[in-house]
């Protein structure tokens, strides 16, 4: 943006002393549902005043990048109260955590999370506190994109298709696998995913053509805005058009057959975040 139209922006403060607010989504009449990071779940009311955290919400795992993250209503929530969250799920036994996505209906007295289910778990587990992707967009189909990272160091896990890392997962509502998923009947591949190869996707959206817009953050440099397309690999860690920290060529290079070029890249880094 040229400095003379950042110089006309204004910008107004809706709500104060969150802390580390990290999604929202628009419920009605005005009102934001927002997430904090440290595991937290709010209404926001048209005035800016911020009700007290909502109950129900199922053990989180907070440290580092990790925490309370993303949050969409369902296209029907006028209707049915259906809201979807993702967050850094610790494993049951033992170290180590993932992203979640989960569903649950919002009290008629925005107080408390009902009938909360967890409709995908990344796999595997991993001990590390980055790269949660967790960005949620629902489709015109009415399926759920959810972007995943690779949790840091699993990097090279971005280039197969036997886990969640580094990829973008395609789910129907009640958390099955869509039969026209392009890995659907392929061995070794996890059905859910929809694209692979990318770092970690920190901002997702429809566009105005209906297909899924994501951005995701580079090493050093390298940030990328992709549309990712269904099987496609988006090159992470064989290229990328960053380097590594402290220097150094990541992979083979910026290009290679079979990998998608980037619709858009920042070299330096300007570590984007939300997409709309």
């Amino acid at each position: 943006m040229p400095l003379s139209a950042m110089a006309q922006a204004s910008v107004d403060s809706i709500a104060k002393n969150l802390e580390h607010p990290w999604g929202l989504t628009f419920i009605g009449d005005g009102r934001l549902l927002v997430t904090e990071r440290p595991g937290r779940m709010r209404v926001v009311q048209p005035d800016g005043k911020t009700g007290e955290p909502i109950e129900g919400l199922p053990k989180i795992d907070v440290g580092g990048q990790g925490g309370l993250l993303d949050v969409l209503a369902d296209s029907g929530y006028a209707r049915n109260r259906t809201i979807y969250f993702c967050y850094a799920e610790p494993a049951r036994s033992g170290s180590g955590n993932s992203t979640a996505l989960a569903s649950a209906r919002l009290s008629d007295d925005l107080k408390r999370l009902e009938q909360v289910k967890v409709l995908f778990s990344q796999k595997p587990k991993t001990s590390s506190d980055a790269h949660f992707g967790c960005r949620i967009v629902e489709s015109g189909d009415g399926t759920l994109f959810l972007t995943l990272g690779e949790r840091y160091s699993r990097r090279d896990d971005a280039q197969t298709l036997d886990n969640h890392h580094g990829k973008i997962v395609r789910i129907n509502k009640d958390g099955s696998v869509p039969k026209d998923n392009p890995f659907v009947g392929r061995a070794g591949a996890l059905p859910e995913i929809w694209s692979y190869g990318h770092r970690n996707g920190q901002g997702a959206t429809l566009g105005p053509d209906g297909k899924l817009w994501m951005h995701e953050h580079g090493p050093q440099g390298g940030d990328e805005v992709n549309r990712p397309e269904a099987g496609k690999n988006y090159g992470w860690p064989v290229i990328s058009y960053g380097e590594h920290y402290g220097g150094g060529k990541v992979g083979v290079g910026t290009a290679k057959a079979g990998m998608e070029q980037p619709l858009y890249y920042w070299t330096p880094s300007i570590a984007p975040s939300g997409m709309a």
